[in-house]
């Protein structure tokens, strides 16, 4: 990353913020290429140093934000006021030898989702600690096993479904065929094998490589559309995985 630019690129768009040149060059220069987020990273550099302008930017554009992504969690008002004020302390407040946490961004992925990420996780903590906040449930009204994954179902899910009819429709047709062989009409590998005159071993692999491209392209698809960095994709990742084997048994 060319940390000048990045200075000079972050001052432009916030010119009431003031940030230490030096300082600001020394913590930006090892870093990898920003991309579009050098303006952010020179935001969440000034809330780390004190910065009151960016502070007060931070409470009033960022931080009321995320009441809407903590509502989905099903927070009523007062979990989300205590889950913010959690993610002010986590990300404002130095800890020991340790800089305050907000300095941990790096530029890659929007601040703004970043952000978001690390409220989903602080209030998916405050409803693990606290029953009364956890109403995420299945269709059945039983609660969730993992509200993380509740959580992206409910978010994504739609974008999910699109992201995999666009992907499937990318793929082969040998391979589709053979993924709904596998997976609708429950054929097994030694079944599959017979069909395709071939040892159950190869079947095995010709399946998982084709299962893995299709969770590839979905991958790529929902994170076109949803514009999200590397910061969401462990969680996009997750929900992947936990429902491409149901949608596939309806192909």
């Amino acid at each position: 990353m060319d940390a000048a630019h990045a200075f000079d690129e972050g001052k432009a768009r916030w010119p009431a913020i003031t940030v230490d040149r030096d300082a600001f060059t020394s913590r930006v220069a090892p870093l990898d290429d920003a991309g579009d987020h050098a303006a952010d990273l020179y935001f969440a550099f000034a809330c780390g140093a004190g910065d009151p302008a960016a502070l007060a930017e931070l409470e009033t554009h960022f931080l009321q934000a995320l009441r809407g992504p903590l509502a989905k969690l099903g927070l009523e008002d007062a979990g989300i006021a205590e889950t913010l004020q959690m993610v002010r302390e986590e990300l404002l407040v130095a800890r020991d030898d340790r800089a305050a946490k907000i300095l941990d961004y790096s530029g890659r992925g929007a601040l703004q989702g970043w952000l978001r990420s690390v409220a989903v996780r602080t209030g998916l903590r405050l409803i693990k600690k606290t029953p009364k906040y956890d109403e995420l449930g299945d269709e059945h009204g039983k609660l969730s096993a993992d509200p993380e994954l509740a959580y992206m179902k409910k978010t994504y899910g739609e974008v999910f479904h699109r992201a995999f009819a666009s992907a499937l429709g990318e793929m082969s047709a040998k391979d589709r065929l053979l993924l709904k062989q596998r997976f609708k009409h429950q054929l097994g590998v030694v079944e599959l094998g017979t069909l395709y005159a071939v040892n159950a071993g190869t079947i095995s692999r010709w399946v998982q490589a084709a299962r893995d491209t299709l969770a590839a392209l979905t991958r790529t698809a929902m994170m076109r559309e949803l514009g999200v960095g590397t910061v969401d994709l462990e969680s996009i990742l997750r929900l992947i995985h936990s429902q491409l084997d149901i949608s596939l048994s309806s192909v």
